[in-house]
């Protein structure tokens, strides 16, 4: 039977090798220590016979009603099928519903049944719409800054990279030029702010309002549907 129970200092290194061996990605250390510390972010670990068998980490997403992000789950190889998931899954959602969270959100490749099934067991639903997941380099120009309301810059440190996630884009309705605008000032934050990427989720039924030549600038990191959990508030 696993105990789930907040991270520690000490588990940055197996939590690092279980990094390695499933994604091929490395720790951000300092990242852990600031997730593990804050609030407002935290990091879950699932122990099976003295061992870490998974973790997870969340952070709050602030906007007029607050969200909790569920970023990363990951459970070893060796100790799936056990439930370990969605023991982790729970206890980050009773932590959430304590932050003044109002709901949690996952995104989940399409073909990950796993984490699917998982999050479906913890009361997880989704509308399973394809999104593609659409990655931009930094662009060495002008600081820039967004000028379009409805459209939010999220600067993102999670354990594996530090990026900017851009919402509303697609929702905004945006002119192509705004669209342009829009990605180049996301550029020219991550480049400023040393960030690794920009991103944002576009619905693959909405891709052809978008402008060609940003589509084919971006890398695509594959196809997910957002999954969504509302809290009780009394």
């Amino acid at each position: 039977m696993s105990n789930v129970r907040f991270a520690r200092p000490d588990d940055a290194e197996a939590i690092h090798r279980i990094l390695q061996e499933t994604w091929g990605e490395l720790l951000l250390f300092d990242v852990f220590v600031d997730h593990i510390s804050s609030p407002e972010h935290q990091v879950f670990v699932a122990v099976d016979a003295g061992e870490i068998a998974g973790f997870l980490s969340a952070l709050i997403v602030s906007s007029a009603t607050p969200r909790w992000e569920i970023d990363t789950i990951i459970v070893r190889t060796t100790s799936r099928g056990k439930g370990i998931g969605t023991s982790l899954i729970e206890e980050a959602l009773i932590y959430g519903s304590h932050l003044g969270a109002h709901w949690a959100k996952a995104s989940i490749r399409v073909d990950n049944h796993a984490s699917q099934r998982a999050f479906s067991k913890t009361g997880f639903t989704t509308d399973a719409q394809v999104l593609s997941l659409l990655l931009w380099n930094p662009l060495a120009c002008e600081f820039a800054t967004n000028v379009i309301e409805d459209v939010r810059f999220i600067p993102i440190n999670t354990l594996t990279y530090r990026g900017l996630w851009v919402e509303g884009f697609v929702e905004s309705q945006l002119s192509l030029k705004e669209q342009h605008n829009v990605l180049r000032a996301a550029q020219s934050h991550i480049f400023h702010e040393n960030r690794k990427n920009t991103s944002m989720f576009i619905p693959d039924s909405l891709k052809q309002t978008i402008a060609p030549d940003l589509l084919a600038s971006a890398t695509d990191y594959g196809q997910f549907h957002h999954w969504h959990y509302k809290f009780n508030k009394k």
